[in-house]
């Protein structure tokens, strides 16, 4: 009788991405870079529109990942 193997699946090993800071105001869509979580539900977004750096802070349940 011959041999029976038996095969091993192989699968790829995936790297995980590091998270991204890029959001989405939940309100209007627009796009935000999440700068800082304050704590206590608060964290501080900007936005770099028509050239003008602004920032903001606003609740964490206001945004949404892009």
């Amino acid at each position: 009788m011959g041999w029976i193997s038996k095969r091993k699946a192989v699968t790829a090993a995936t790297i995980p991405s590091p998270p991204s800071d890029q959001y989405r105001i939940k309100a209007t869509g627009q796009r935000v870079t999440l700068l800082t979580d304050l704590g206590g539900g608060d964290v501080r977004i900007a936005d770099d529109s028509d050239n003008v750096l602004r920032d903001w802070i606003v609740r964490a349940s206001d945004i949404t990942p892009a």
